[in-house]
């Protein structure tokens, strides 16, 4: 790990800029750091080393995402093939999560949860499946942490709370709903400072937030999946606009 000193009207983006590093990660590299969009002349920064993405983590990703919608398809035959896809690539992927200093208990979780979602797909067992899958996203947004982004993991994360969120509509659980608005808003409130360029975007996400909470607060089942569908759909707008910072 590099370091660097600031100089006068340097800010976190532009450090991230010259050192080809998202500023995401340059962030998470400097936790004494309170405020990033406060940063002092003088003051060491610390620059990471970084992987690149492997390919297989946005594998793992799809085909997780693609078993939901296989679930809910009642295609199990699809499902199946797909966890089988996910057992084969993790193979491949643990020397690299371990090159890249990614801690054991996460890619211990990882394997844990992959053979969690094979059981419940070989027993057909619809929301446990569901929920095993979705885990799947949250936990390789843990290990998104440890490579070069340009995309938060804090979007895979708010992509996970918001179909943990149907899930829980779904099934009539109106207090974990709640837990997972929560959990989703806290998330947002990391990424918000990160898009200060598209405040558009901001604001129409916010606002879906605001009737998201209504929602659930009435108990409105189609409104409230409609909400969290909603935040789904966003969530690669807000890709797209990171992506576009850095071309």
């Amino acid at each position: 790990m590099q370091q660097y000193v600031v100089r006068p009207h340097d800010t976190l983006y532009l450090i991230s800029k010259e050192f080809d590093v998202p500023l995401v990660q340059l962030i998470r590299a400097n936790p004494q750091i309170t405020n990033p969009n406060l940063i002092y002349e003088g003051q060491t920064i610390n620059i990471p080393n970084l992987l690149t993405v492997p390919d297989q983590i946005g594998s793992l990703e799809t085909n997780a995402v693609n078993i939901i919608d296989d679930i809910y398809r009642s295609d199990w035959a699809s499902a199946n093939s797909r966890v089988n896809e996910i057992r084969t690539t993790m193979n491949t992927l643990v020397p690299i999560l371990q090159e890249a200093e990614v801690p054991n208990d996460v890619i211990f979780e990882l394997n844990a949860t992959i053979r969690t979602l094979e059981q419940n797909v070989t027993q057909r067992r619809a929301y446990p499946a569901i929920s095993q899958a979705n885990r799947i996203t949250q936990i390789l947004a843990d290990v998104l942490d440890y490579f070069n982004v340009i995309v938060p993991p804090d979007l895979l994360r708010l992509a996970y709370f918001a179909r943990q969120l149907i899930v829980n509509v779904e099934q009539n659980d109106w207090a974990e709903a709640l837990q997972n608005y929560r959990r989703a808003m806290a998330v947002w409130q990391r990424i918000r400072p990160l898009l200060g360029n598209y405040a558009q975007d901001v604001a129409v996400v916010d606002q879906v937030f605001v009737d998201l909470l209504g929602s659930i607060n009435s108990r409105d089942y189609r409104t409230a999946i409609d909400g969290a569908s909603r935040i789904l759909e966003l969530n690669e707008r807000l890709t797209a606009n990171f992506e576009q910072m850095y071309t």
